[in-house]
């Protein structure tokens, strides 16, 4: 891809990331000092999503990333770079007291993962003792306003013990992100996922606007601690 157009997928992923909202070609001149004309920036958003990149929501006159969008924001992504606040850290420094047995322990921080992420955390200590956390984050993101799709991702989340079964052998002791139908949690949804211990797993689930940077850092505090 040419670089002024990665550019600007890059842009607008991040952008979208943040606002939830469409993103438009007089949206990008007037807020982000592009250096070129609103014609310039509209053909350059139209050259993406002929390319399969971003897509055109019916009701919006901008433009929002597509799955290929994303694999390709988090292919150039440096996660490895992504850090956490001192705030972040301290959450979890406080989460667990040292009278806390392991496990108790472990569902403290996956707790505090989600209120940090804003997402869903399934913690499967073995394939039959699953604990999940965070349902509500994923409900109130915009993604998910209409009924019919609460519904939908309730049902996975019922039959979650399934969706593991069938996806616990992609995940691996290094922390990797999953979309629609490499992990069966749905087709909207991101997952971050990564093994532990003899038979463990933990995951993280959120709309693929996820901030996959902070969640990557969140993820690797975790897998330091649990």
């Amino acid at each position: 891809m040419e670089k002024r157009l990665s550019e600007l997928l890059n842009l607008v992923i991040k952008t979208h990331i943040k606002t939830a909202e469409p993103i438009g070609s007089r949206f990008l001149v007037e807020k982000c000092d592009l250096g070129r004309g609103e014609a310039t920036v509209r053909n350059e958003l139209r050259e993406l999503e002929e390319q399969g990149y971003l897509r055109h929501p019916h009701t919006s006159a901008g433009r929002i990333p597509t799955e290929k969008g994303y694999r390709y924001y988090l292919k150039n992504l440096d996660l490895a770079r992504a850090k956490l606040t001192k705030k972040d850290n301290d959450v979890f420094g406080m989460s667990v007291s040292a009278d806390t047995d392991k496990e108790n322990a472990q569902k403290v921080l996956v707790k505090n993962l989600t209120a940090l992420s804003n997402a869903t955390a399934i913690l499967a200590f073995s394939p039959d003792q699953v604990y999940y956390t965070g349902l509500s984050n994923l409900f109130s993101q915009p993604e998910f306003s209409e009924l019919a799709l609460v519904a939908d991702v309730t049902q996975i989340f019922d039959h979650c013990e399934d969706c593991l079964e069938n996806f616990s052998d992609e995940v691996t002791t290094e922390i990797k992100y999953f979309f629609g139908p490499e992990h069966g949690f749905g087709n909207l949804l991101s997952v971050a996922a990564f093994r532990f211990g003899d038979e463990s797993l933990l995951i993280l689930l959120g709309p693929m606007r996820m901030d996959y940077a902070r969640n990557y850092a969140l993820m690797n505090k975790i897998k330091e601690l649990i």
